[in-house]
C-alpha cells in the first residue's frame, strides 16, 4: 500500500514529465507495417513489399509462446537495419475473438508488480515475461549496442511493445534517448503509478487511437465524478485511483479519418496521459460495439490483420472492407463479458 508521499509523488511525475510531441504520421504509418506483418505465418513478405532493399532490414528473430490457459498463442519478432542502424521490436495482436475475451477476463484478477514501476495487467505482464529473452539477447549484442530501437504492435501487441519499452530502459539496456515507442489500438496496460514510471523511462512515445476504438478504454479507469462533468456524459480518469487502469502518454487521436491529410490531435492536455479532449471524452454505447470493433481493427484504412496476413498488399480490396451496419452477438458478448460495463468503468449509454 503506498503512503501519502508516494502518492504525492506520483502525481508529481504525472504533472511534471514532459514527454515528447514530436509526432511524425509518417513514422507511424511505416511502424504499422511491422506491426501488421506480425499477424503473418513470416513477417518477411510483408517487409520486403513495403522496405525497400537500401533499408536492409533483416530477420534477427520470432519467437511463440502458449501465453494463457487455453494456450492461445502471443508472439514477437526483431528486425535490424544497418543501414539505419536501428532494431525494431514487433510483438502480434490479439489472434482470435478467444484471446481477446480471455485478455478481457484477465483485467479483473489482480495486478502484478512490474519490475518496481507499478502495476500491470496480469495476462499483459506474463506474456511479455515469456517473450522477451530474445530482446535482452539482441539488445545486449556488442555489434548492435549503439542501435537505436522501437518498438511497436498493434492491440495486445501494443500493449505488450509498451511493457517491453519500459523493461528495455529500465533494465538498462538501452538509454531513454535511444527508446521510441509507436503503438496501435493500446489497452490500458498498467496503472497510474505505472504510467508515471513509464512517461519517465520512455518519454517518446505514441499511442495511436483510431475514432471510437474500444479496446483503449480497457480496461475502464476509476471515473472522477467529483470533477467530471454531467454524470449522464462520460467521465474523466481519476490519477488519483492507484488500483484501475491509467494510461502512459501519449495519446494521439484520429477523431474522424485516417487517410492522409485527416486530422489529428496531440493529447497534452489533463489528465495527464487521459486528455479528457481526446478519445477519453467518448460515451460509449453498446448497441454500436460492431463500429468500436471495426475502429480498433482498421488504422491507416487497412484491415491491420489482414493486410499483414495477405503481405502486406495495400490494394488488395479484402483489407478495405466497409463498417458494419449493426452489432452482432458475439461481439457484443466480448465486451459485455465479466460485467465490463459496470466494473470496468467504461462509459456506456442507457
Amino acid at each position: 500500500m503506498l503512503n501519502v508521499f508516494e502518492k504525492l509523488l506520483i502525481f508529481v511525475l504525472l504533472t511534471v514529465i514532459q514527454c515528447a510531441t514530436d509526432y511524425n504520421e509518417q513514422e507511424a504509418r511505416t511502424y504499422l507495417n511491422f506491426a501488421a506483418a506480425a499477424y503473418a505465418d513470416s513477417p518477411t513478405p510483408c517487409l520486403q513489399r513495403v522496405f525497400p532493399p537500401s533499408n536492409a532490414y533483416q530477420l534477427i528473430s520470432t519467437k511463440t509462446e502458449s501465453c494463457d490457459a487455453l494456450s492461445q498463442l502471443c508472439s514477437g519478432y526483431i528486425v535490424k537495419s544497418d543501414v539505419l542502424r536501428q532494431i525494431v521490436v514487433v510483438f502480434r495482436g490479439t489472434k482470435t475473438d478467444v484471446q481477446l475475451l480471455l485478455e478481457g477476463w484477465s483485467t479483473l484478477q489482480p495486478q502484478q508488480d512490474f519490475y518496481g514501476m507499478g502495476k500491470v495487467n496480469q495476462y499483459f505482464g506474463n506474456a511479455v515475461d515469456l517473450l522477451f529473452d530474445p530482446v535482452g539477447t539482441t539488445l545486449s549484442n556488442p555489434q548492435w549496442r549503439d542501435y537505436k530501437v522501437v518498438f511497436t504492435g498493434h492491440s495486445l501487441g501494443a500493449a505488450l511493445a509498451a511493457l517491453a519499452a519500459a523493461r528495455t530502459a529500465a533494465q538498462g539496456l538501452r538509454n531513454s534517448n535511444q527508446i521510441k515507442l509507436y503503438t496501435f489500438g493500446e489497452p490500458r496496460v498498467g496503472n497510474v503509478q505505472f504510467a508515471a514510471s513509464f512517461n519517465n523511462l520512455v518519454p517518446e512515445a505514441f499511442r495511436v487511437v483510431f475514432r471510437s476504438d474500444i479496446v483503449p478504454h480497457l480496461p475502464g479507469c476509476n471515473k472522477d465524478y467529483i470533477n467530471g462533468t454531467d454524470t449522464d456524459d462520460s467521465q474523466p480518469c481519476d490519477p488519483g485511483n492507484l488500483v484501475r487502469g491509467y494510461h502512459h502518454q501519449m495519446e494521439i487521436w484520429y477523431p474522424i479519418c485516417m487517410t492522409p491529410g485527416c486530422q489529428y490531435k496531440i493529447c497534452t492536455g489533463t489528465p495527464t496521459g487521459e486528455d479528457f479532449s481526446c478519445s477519453d471524452l467518448i460515451k460509449f454505447d453498446m448497441n454500436n460495439v460492431s463500429m468500436y470493433i471495426w475502429d480498433h481493427r482498421h488504422y491507416f484504412d487497412l484491415k491491420v490483420t489482414q493486410y499483414g496476413e495477405i503481405g502486406c498488399d495495400a490494394n488488395d480490396p479484402s483489407v478495405h472492407d466497409p463498417p458494419p451496419q449493426s452489432s452482432n452477438f458475439v461481439e457484443k458478448l466480448l465486451f459485455t463479458a465479466g460485467s465490463f460495463a459496470s466494473k470496468l468503468g467504461i462509459g456506456t449509454k442507457k
